[in-house]
């Protein structure tokens, strides 16, 4: 493996046990939990500078919450992932995302409408 490589799987790493150390009780799965901090892990350290949780911003988190939804289909995620990884990450980084995703009264087919608009 190149030493970029491995600095940045250090990094994700990193990443995940910081963002997991912050992790409080949540009303899903801790295995879901744990893989939506990992898929922000991974997208920290292949898209950002960012080299711990304290350098996490509100602008980054919303780039991130658009990257998901530009992206759902080669990620794999649904909706509810999407939506459930905005709460749970909105609460560890104390970021208000004022974003209407996080409704979850919302149907998920007028979040699709809306979005592809």
């Amino acid at each position: 493996m190149k030493r970029a490589s491995i600095v940045r799987e250090k990094k994700y790493y990193e990443l995940v046990e910081q963002l997991k150390d912050r992790t409080q009780d949540v009303t899903f799965s801790a295995t879901k939990a744990l893989s939506l901090l990992m898929l922000f892990s991974r997208y920290l350290v292949n898209y950002t500078n960012v080299e711990s949780v304290n350098d996490i911003n509100e602008e980054c988190a919303k780039h991130y919450f658009n990257y998901l939804m530009k992206n759902h289909k080669r990620l794999g995620i649904n909706l509810t992932d999407i939506k459930r990884s905005m709460h749970l990450i909105s609460g560890l980084l104390d970021v208000d995302v004022n974003h209407y995703l996080k409704d979850f009264s919302l149907s998920n087919v007028t979040l699709w409408m809306t979005q592809e608009r």
